[in-house]
């Protein structure tokens, strides 16, 4: 009896992921259209999905998420170019994480409702990471989407504990996630970077200044006074042009506030620790690639596809990763003799 139970409910949690995968994959797909439509302005849904080389429309039975990219063997099927492997990436990353996380939150124990919620957060994710990563840009509509899921799930865990449970993200904990990370990234980036830079890093701004020094040393009669303004003309309209230096763009403080009152502070220090890791790993990589090809120096790279790659593991295991880090810091008691 107790085996065909066991075997019973076995089957049935097979279905689920199955069927989960099946839907994250067919999400996926859209989140395609999203990745490459959003930074262009193009509508979502009025135009029809279609080859980017020879432009004929693409027919209903190539357009199944992941199987029929296998199936034309990423080839158009009207002129034989080259469909990018980003479409089978997406789909099947999105299918996947959707998998992992009804495997992390039991849905009998746990229920539907916030890995359903999970999983909706993890889809902004996506896009914001590969829309990042290629334009170095963050649309705002996908970042507020991410802050509404994200105020949505607290909003519901705190009226609705029963029915949105397997959260132990408490309010607080969400506001305080919600500022934990944002803000310093806000004033890093928007504070301290363009100091360091001014004075610090940038050529241009040094040497702006001594010849303000300079220039404060003669008198004004000076006959090298001319040529010297002249010059300083030239370097502040170059600053001028050039613009500030940001350490982190607007997005990403968005993002990490999003990720922070969705997740908790504690998944959101764990995901802004390991989103740094990564970004230091891959400077690394770039800067090796550099100077192997002979190259001045590493081009500015965007920070969004480490920050929701941080996010998206956190969402499985940042606040026990927070947790076992605080343990490890703490120092035992040692009990009276």
């Amino acid at each position: 009896m107790f085996t065909s139970f066991e075997e019973g409910l076995t089957g049935y949690y097979i279905g689920i992921y199955v069927m989960v995968f099946l839907f994250g994959i067919a999400i996926g797909s859209f989140l395609n259209v999203c990745i490459y439509r959003l930074p262009t302005g193009e509508s979502l849904i009025k135009k029809n999905s279609h080859c980017m080389s020879c432009g004929t429309p693409i027919k209903w039975y190539d357009l199944i998420p992941v199987f029929s990219w296998l199936f034309l063997r990423g080839k158009c099927r009207a002129c034989g170019s080259r469909i990018s492997g980003r479409y089978i990436l997406v789909e099947s990353l999105t299918g996947i994480l959707f998998v992992l996380t009804f495997l992390r939150f039991d849905v009998i124990t746990d229920g539907l409702a916030y890995p359903a919620l999970l999983c909706l957060f993890i889809a902004g994710l996506i896009v914001i990471g590969f829309e990042d990563y290629d334009t170095q840009q963050m649309t705002v509509g996908v970042l507020m989407y991410l802050s509404v899921i994200a105020a949505l799930t607290r909003i519901l865990t705190t009226l609705f504990p029963v029915a949105v449970r397997g959260c132990d993200i408490s309010v607080a904990d969400g506001l305080i996630g919600m500022f934990s990370v944002s803000v310093p990234f806000l004033i890093f980036g928007f504070v301290l970077t363009p100091l360091i830079y001014s004075f610090v890093i940038s050529d241009e701004c040094k040497s702006a200044r001594k010849i303000k020094k300079r220039l404060k040393k003669m008198s004004e009669t000076d006959k090298e006074r001319p040529k010297l303004q002249k010059e300083l003309d030239k370097r502040l309209a170059g600053i001028k042009e050039t613009g500030p230096v940001y350490g982190f763009g607007m997005g990403d403080v968005i993002l990490m506030a999003a990720g922070g009152l969705m997740l908790g502070w504690k998944a959101a220090v764990a995901a802004a620790f390991a989103a740094i890791v990564l970004g230091a790993l891959y400077a690394l990589v770039l800067k090796i690639k550099a100077s192997r090809s002979d190259s001045e120096s590493v081009k500015a790279f965007a920070f969004g596809p480490f920050l929701t790659a941080g996010l998206a593991l956190s969402s499985f295991c940042g606040t026990e990763l927070m947790d076992m880090y605080i343990n490890f810091l703490t120092v035992p008691q040692i009990p009276p003799m």
